[in-house]
């Protein structure tokens, strides 16, 4: 018999502690600690499946804590939980953290529950060693940049001198090209001629989830960023104006990530999304997702 998976809550307050163990600790060894040090000490001691963290916590945020659980133990499963829609905070989740999940204080009890069932299956399909990559697969894939200036492109062109850089100004330029040309990293603002792509690349994930993603926005939406993480699984946020040296960072992490998920397929299952719901999305953007989709299925689109 399989024993019970661990999850570790991170908090600083005793009472929100005592609620969460007395919650889940019938279905999982729960751990807990008060604070990030604590936390570390028993990520050093303890194999853990899923990790929850409040961000807001004194000497180390949540942001911290999970970044260092994503060092100490890859095949944990990370959630931020906080009532605090920092901006700040949400995009150091993303590019730090790495996390599954940004779950907002007060969390209901149920979703709570379904999110870390979630993560403790994906935990488990995950926990064997990762295997070394093969060389011709780091090499696999192009770029593509889908952006209305030329900026990004000829940056990211003149750095990545060995693999094929291309360009699209609009979302149907990008997605003909995909459809021909599946790219390894797709690098993208958010806003283009067709207006805010977010639902498309929330459609684009649930349906390609071997799809990475880095988004070179100005933004200032805290909710935006809050899907991005749940229902597109963004790899990277960057805010724009972007830093050169952040970029090609990002840029040479995801290409690693890319091949990672190509040399084990099994690792997808870390990206998924919550369900996104077709009927609700009705951008046109989203629309133009639906038809290269079907386009891939081999059967035209509905009028």
């Amino acid at each position: 018999m399989q024993q019970k998976a661990t999850v570790l809550f991170v908090d600083d307050e005793a009472r929100i502690l005592r609620t969460l163990a007395l919650a889940f600790g019938a279905r999982y060894r729960v751990l807990t600690a008060n604070s990030g040090r604590e936390a570390i000490e028993l990520l050093r001691d303890n194999t853990v499946q899923v990790v929850v963290s409040d961000q807001r916590m004194p000497q180390m945020t949540g942001v911290e804590v999970l970044r260092q659980a994503r060092d100490m133990q890859p095949a944990a499963m990370r959630i931020l939980l906080t009532g605090y829609a920092e901006l700040t905070s949400i995009v150091g989740s993303i590019n730090d953290g790495e996390i599954f999940r940004y779950v907002q204080k007060p969390w209901q009890l149920d979703t709570l529950r379904d999110t870390i069932a979630d993560a403790v299956q994906i935990a488990r399909q995950s926990e064997q060693p990762v295997e070394a990559v093969p060389e011709q697969e780091k090499e696999a894939g192009g770029i593509l940049v889908l952006d209305r200036t030329a900026d990004l492109f000829e940056l990211i062109q003149a750095s990545e001198p060995g693999r094929p850089v291309y360009t699209a100004g609009t979302l149907e330029e990008a997605l003909a090209h995909m459809a021909t040309h599946p790219p390894a990293l797709l690098v993208t603002d958010l806003q283009l001629p067709e207006g805010d792509i977010s639902d498309a690349l929330r459609l684009l994930k649930a349906r390609q989830p071997e799809l990475v993603t880095i988004v070179v926005t100005a933004f200032r939406d805290t909710s935006h960023l809050i899907r991005l993480i749940n229902q597109a699984q963004v790899y990277r946020v960057l805010p724009r104006p972007v830093s050169r040296n952040m970029l090609l960072r990002s840029i040479d992490s995801a290409l690693k990530h890319h091949a990672l998920l190509r040399a084990r397929p099994s690792l997808l299952q870390r990206h998924k999304v919550e369900a996104v719901d077709d009927i609700r999305i009705d951008s046109r953007a989203a629309g133009r997702v639906r038809s290269y989709l079907d386009r891939l299925r081999g059967r035209p689109a509905p009028v």
